[in-house]
């Protein structure tokens, strides 16, 4: 065993869970109520309590989605647990966006791959944003990687752009169409986005609206729409597409997609 490595006995274990199960009912009005609910039988949980005992893994399942914890009560004071809001947070936000009940993502309708995106610029009246997503799936979960450039010349006169901001995002399914949660990390700045299914007849294009979750500022805009194609050439394609990325005039927009975007009219 390495040197300095600390180990919990097994009764070391029981205790904190005993413990932070005592706290998780101080709230209950019942323990008899509380293991009706939970459909455990009340001397085993007296056990619990006591630190006598451990639960079963479907029993301690059952008492973590009770309490709204996750397995940590066995290893760690619940104090600390709470503590980690982000977690928390992480837990509440995954309920409402994907509950259990929901269907896998159908990924035939979004393949894996390379996309192109316009939009109206948020920061920027009359300009248009060119984009490039990887949509790749883990796990069954669709998500998104990409970053923004922002028009910050390298030097006076160049038109190299100097500020590079990653992002990263989630797609969830709906029956007609899929929403989209974004973040650009750091900076706490959220995007949600909904596209349609097809663009002017064409299943390669996706048709959608974003928000920008920011203060309204005089001169700048949180809505706009936004238009996705789906990525088929060969790399020096791609090459071409990524030298076209940025903040720009349009000119490099499809005039499908150019009327896609003049249907929303912006912000003020």
């Amino acid at each position: 065993m390495a040197r300095g490595l600390q180990t919990s006995t097994p009764a070391d274990v029981r205790a904190i869970f005993g413990r932070n199960l005592r706290v998780l009912c101080g709230g209950e009005s019942s323990i008899s109520d509380l293991c009706r609910r939970i459909g455990i039988n009340r001397t085993q949980f007296n056990r619990y309590l006591g630190g006598e005992a451990f639960p079963r893994p479907d029993i301690l399942q059952r008492i973590c989605a009770y309490f709204e914890v996750d397995a940590r009560i066995l290893l760690e004071p619940i104090e600390s647990i709470r503590a980690d809001w982000r977690l928390r947070a992480a837990l509440t936000l995954r309920n409402i966006a994907m509950p259990p009940e929901a269907r896998p993502f159908d990924h035939y309708l979004m393949p894996d791959g390379i996309y192109r995106f316009w939009r109206k610029s948020f920061s920027h009246p009359g300009k248009y944003v060119t984009g490039l997503w990887r949509v790749h799936t883990y796990d069954n979960v669709k998500m998104l990687k990409s970053f923004d450039l922002y028009p910050q010349p390298v030097r006076r006169g160049t038109r190299r752009f100097a500020r590079k901001v990653p992002y990263s995002g989630v797609f969830m399914q709906h029956f007609d169409g899929v929403s989209l949660l974004c973040s650009t990390g750091s900076e706490n700045v959220l995007s949600f986005t909904f596209f349609e299914y097809g663009l002017s007849g064409s299943t390669r294009f996706y048709n959608g609206v974003s928000i920008l979750t920011r203060r309204q500022m005089q001169g700048a805009a949180r809505l706009s729409n936004i238009v996705l194609e789906r990525f088929s050439g060969d790399c020096s394609d791609l090459i071409r597409l990524a030298r076209q990325i940025g903040i720009g005039d349009g000119a490099t927009v499809p005039e499908a997609a150019r009327r896609a975007l003049q249907r929303l009219p912006d912000e003020t």
